[in-house]
């Protein structure tokens, strides 16, 4: 995926994806893309979504993880919760096939809302996986 490389340590331990993204984020509507990618073959094992400070939209607040811009494979709003502070963990993305991730796969990170604009809004989103054995 040209310019993401995916993240792989030669030792066989898990690894992990972290990215904070905020409310005003430059094209965190769209969806932001992190600076490093799944490697091919990757399992994830747990998503964890720290909302420091809860995204405080007036209607819907929308904070997603994709493979795709927008998408939300990997967690979805259910899964995040950003409207309320504190800690989640999800296994929503633990169910992606890895023999599906063929290539380096970028990871994105999107945040939409209704209703009156959001004043604030953090979390740290963190994609614990493992890279396939046999590399």
């Amino acid at each position: 995926m040209g310019q993401y490389a995916g993240r792989q340590s030669h030792e066989q331990q898990v690894h992990y994806l972290r990215k904070t993204v905020n409310y005003n984020d430059a094209g965190i509507a769209a969806g932001v893309a992190h600076n490093a990618a799944l490697p091919p073959g990757a399992q994830i094992i747990g998503i964890f979504t720290n909302v420091t400070v809860a995204f405080n939209a007036g209607t819907t607040n929308s904070l997603v993880v994709g493979k795709t811009q927008g998408g939300n494979e990997i967690a979805t709003a259910a899964d995040t919760v950003c409207g309320t502070a504190g800690f989640k963990s999800t296994t929503t993305g633990c169910a992606i096939d890895p023999t599906t991730l063929t290539a380096d796969t970028p990871v994105y990170f999107a945040y939409t809302q209704t209703g009156a604009a959001a004043t604030q809004g953090r979390a740290v989103i963190t994609i614990a996986y493992t890279p396939p054995n046999d590399q």
